[in-house]
């Protein structure tokens, strides 16, 4: 499957499970996960459910879209 495809599945995915528009992204690095606890999350989707993203394998990473 051609990596656009994959990113059109993924994408679709997400906004089957929210609808909304993002306004902004931040990617947070390691020791900074305690900040998407401070966020007022509209949904939360573990990275395992979404079509072509790879599961975390660091032990103290939450694994999911916030």
């Amino acid at each position: 499957m051609a990596l656009y495809d994959q990113i059109q599945e993924a994408t679709q995915f997400i906004r089957s499970r929210w609808s909304g528009t993002p306004r902004v992204g931040i990617i947070l690095g390691t020791g900074l996960g305690g900040l998407a606890h401070d966020i007022e999350a509209e949904a939360a989707i573990p990275y395992g459910e979404i079509p072509h993203i790879p599961q975390s394998t660091v032990k103290s990473h939450a694994g999911r879209l916030v």
